[in-house]
């Protein structure tokens, strides 16, 4: 109920300043954690008439296929919930990966200001994107070491070869997901604790932690843990500099 209360409360932020929430969000667990959006009453119940969905990444499959995030979040959430058809963007079913994963990025060039404004730099800028972490580290279908991690230019690229099956995939990029007004990373049980403490506390390669590369700016990054998935961080140590050392670049000598 927690982070359906952080959702409900960004969406309403964003009704009150432009008139639509834009929400978008991973499969996984993610799906089943934010139907307590549903049970929320009085003043936290969402006015999902305003809202419009989309999926920071997805299986390359038909929305009736089990593996569907579409499929899974019409089941559980958005046939509950009363969103209209139209501001639900599934990706076009019947396409390759190349070709879903462009046809996706047109659906979010092509949005109104109101739905997805873009910030100065012409990237569409979304309310709100929910992200889950998996125990490599990835984030939405960007993988450890993997070119799409690397993407500065297209918001939304196709994955050929996830390790995770299905193994075609398209999921949006860091430029996207950085533009972003709010970014919240889930992690829920002991299975998530390791990663957690690694991703948070840990100085790696660029790319070996991809979770470590969700850095929105100007927006807010918000982490929602349970006390299992948070119990092996320690941030009594993050101002100490024997515990978490910094890189430093060394300052030129003076001619």
């Amino acid at each position: 109920m927690g982070l359906a209360k952080l959702v409900s409360g960004v969406a309403a932020e964003a009704i009150a300043k432009k008139g639509h929430f834009s929400l978008a969000l991973s499969g996984g667990s993610l799906v089943n954690q934010i139907t307590g959006l549903l049970q929320l009453e009085g003043a936290d119940k969402p006015d999902f008439s305003k809202w419009h969905i989309f999926y920071a990444d997805e299986r390359v499959v038909s929305h009736s296929d089990p593996e569907s995030n579409h499929g899974q979040m019409r089941r559980s959430f958005l046939s509950k919930a009363g969103i209209p058809d139209t501001q639900v963007h599934a990706i076009q079913e019947n396409l390759s990966p190349e070709l879903a994963a462009r046809a996706y990025e047109g659906v979010l060039l092509n949005l109104p200001k109101t739905v997805c404004p873009k910030n100065p730099r012409g990237v569409p800028q979304m309310d709100l994107i929910l992200l889950g972490i998996g125990p490599d580290g990835h984030t939405a279908s960007l993988f450890p070491n993997r070119p799409q991690t690397a993407e500065k230019n297209k918001f939304v690229v196709e994955v050929l070869d996830s390790p995770k099956p299905p193994s075609e995939r398209i999921t949006m990029t860091f430029p996207l997901i950085n533009a972003a007004a709010n970014v919240f990373i889930v992690a829920m049980g002991i299975a998530k604790a390791e990663v957690v403490q690694r991703v948070m506390e840990v100085q790696s390669l660029p790319g070996a932690l991809p979770a470590q590369l969700v850095r929105p700016h100007p927006g807010h990054l918000r982490w929602v843990l349970d006390f299992e998935s948070a119990s092996e961080i320690n941030p009594e140590l993050w101002d100490s500099e024997r515990a978490h050392p910094r890189s430093e670049i060394p300052k030129k000598a003076k001619a």
